[in-house]
């Protein structure tokens, strides 16, 4: 898991309604050599629910921003959430 308090660790989409959303980016979880982002919006946010979102970070080769794109294959949500869970309980432990 690489440590989000490591890079930037806040981010903002705009939604379909034109609302603007902030994300806090908890982790980033290497999984099948892919990268997904474990983000939390911000309680103000429209989209705030107190759910985890998980993203895929797409990394753009022509600039330094990174792209994150919903996943929708549940078997992977599934298991970047528990790789997630495990480094907080170890973090917890700790």
């Amino acid at each position: 898991m690489k440590n989000a308090h490591d890079s930037d660790f806040f981010v903002s989409f705009t939604d379909e309604q034109g609302r603007e959303n902030h994300f806090e980016i908890l982790a980033v979880i290497e999984y099948n050599g892919s990268d997904y982002a474990v983000m939390l919006p911000d309680d103000n946010s429209p989209s705030y629910n107190g759910l985890l979102y998980i993203f895929e970070v797409v990394e753009e080769l022509d600039s330094d921003t990174d792209t994150y794109v919903g996943v929708e294959d549940e078997s992977i949500i599934e298991a970047v959430y528990e790789m997630f869970m495990e480094e907080v309980e170890k973090t917890a432990d700790d």
